[in-house]
């Protein structure tokens, strides 16, 4: 049912796999899955399963246990991790997912790698969200399917697959696997657009998800191009912190625009929404900027720090908070 070309295409047999196991049913379909494979001799490195308990929901423990018994019952390597997070702070979702993937930084070991169950459906949910609340080009690109994680790498092989093709495999294989009631409550804007929006969407036209994963992709291929060359144009004026103010003055607006949001994203802090930059703009480009002037932004998730520019001796200067 999944490609194993792809599969191993993307995920090296030789080395150790762990599995973020939720128990939920993504990541019990996947954890099967890496479990055939074992089981057929196709797997080398060694192969065991993560779970993190957040504690925010009643059946915590009873999910943590329900994970525990999967993986003795097919001999699984086992890990768990209990993380505390204040649940009446704002960005809860955002603080728990900080949380999990601090933890698995720390767990995973050099050439290690983490498997994740994300899927088309998950990228379409994610997209379609950050449309509805506002993005920009960055926040049109999906979850790349391999990336550095501390010493080993996270891997996403079932970014291709819906939801549906999940859900056959657990049905076919009669895979048990837990599941949250709290996805059921539409007063979530996520849960919201995963049970009403993409499922009206998904009625009429079936492979909705995948056109909006594939275009995800696209975009996201799209912007290293751009990025490279910008870069490569003017990647020698956005070292530090520094950005030269008589620099962009010669630039047009779109290209200065660009080349003010790439610094930013170079230096790792959050990136500014389209008013900010206008605020910059208005600040430090069309008006005569002093060492008084600032603006300052932030993201509400906290998921990067937030950031202010200054002005000194010429240079627009960014602050880290």
């Amino acid at each position: 049912m999944f490609d194993r070309k792809a599969f191993f295409d993307l995920v090296d047999p030789n080395k150790n796999i762990t599995v973020g196991f939720s128990g939920g049913g993504d990541s019990s379909a996947l954890l099967h899955f890496c479990h055939q494979l074992n089981q057929q001799g196709l797997l080398h490195g060694n192969l065991s399963a993560i779970h993190i308990n957040h504690s925010l929901h009643k059946n915590s423990d009873q999910w943590e246990s329900h994970c525990k018994i999967f993986c003795k019952n097919r001999g699984i390597a086992f890990k768990s991790y209990v993380v505390n997070i204040d649940s009446k702070k704002s960005g809860l979702e955002s603080a728990a997912r900080n949380a999990r993937y601090k933890i698995f930084e720390e767990v995973i070991k050099s050439n290690d790698q983490l498997l994740m169950a994300h899927h088309a459906d998950d990228v379409a949910e994610t997209i379609l969200f950050r449309l509805f609340r506002g993005t920009g080009l960055d926040g049109l690109q999906g979850p790349i399917n391999k990336r550095t994680l501390g010493e080993g790498v996270i891997l996403r092989p079932w970014l291709a697959y819906t939801k549906a093709d999940l859900s056959r495999y657990l049905s076919i294989n009669d895979i048990e696997f837990m599941t949250d009631d709290t996805n059921f409550e539409d007063s979530q804007d996520r849960n919201y657009i995963r049970n009403k929006v993409l499922k009206i969407a998904l009625s009429r036209w079936p492979n909705a998800s995948k056109q909006i994963q594939q275009m995800a992709e696209l975009v996201s291929k799209h912007k290293k191009t751009h990025d490279f060359f910008l870069h490569k144009q003017f990647g020698k004026k956005m070292e530090g912190l520094k950005l030269q103010r008589s620099f962009l003055l010669n630039l047009e607006e779109e290209i200065c625009i660009e080349v003010i949001r790439y610094w930013i994203k170079l230096n790792n802090v959050a990136m500014p929404n389209k008013k900010i930059i206008s605020e910059i703009l208005k600040a430090f480009i069309y008006s005569n900027p002093t060492p008084k002037t600032q603006v300052h932004w932030s993201r509400a998730d906290n998921e990067q720090k937030s950031a202010f520019l200054t002005f000194c001796d010429g240079d627009l200067v960014l602050n880290k908070k």
